[in-house]
């Protein structure tokens, strides 16, 4: 499988909320980075473990999903540029719209390497913040 059909079908898992299948595509060793080193608590290398609290995270407070729009793939060998938009509303009605870059590696048909840049002050806000009560 190349590298763009292996990133499609990580990100369209990812888009229709299918996160377990997300892990088909990736290496049991991958190396997930996300921009906020030490801003937020998810900021910087991350291990499965953490990931897997991200996006229960994601799963309770926001239980309609993500609106995930892939923008744009480029491909150069083993490697993936992808610009993505996210917008979804959480439970106490906050807005989450944010526009990211994800640069992959992807190795014998798995993902090795993720590196996702993203507003790390609103990601922090609305995946780690206070829920709003009325």
């Amino acid at each position: 499988m190349s590298t763009k059909n292996v990133v499609e079908n990580y990100f369209n898992a990812m888009k229709e909320g299918r996160f377990a299948d997300m892990q088909k595509y990736v290496s049991p060793n991958q190396k997930y980075w996300i921009s906020g080193d030490g801003s937020w608590a998810f900021g910087g290398y991350n291990s499965p473990e953490s990931m897997g609290k991200l996006w229960a995270i994601v799963a309770e407070r926001f239980p309609d999903g993500l609106n995930l729009t892939i923008d744009s793939i480029l491909t150069d060998g083993e490697y993936a540029a992808v610009q993505v938009h996210n917008h979804a509303t959480r439970i106490d009605g906050k807005i989450y719209d944010n526009y990211i870059l994800v640069h992959l590696r992807v190795q014998n048909g798995m993902i090795t390497e993720q590196r996702e840049y993203l507003d790390t002050i609103m990601i922090n806000e609305l995946f780690c913040g206070e829920l709003e009560t009325n």
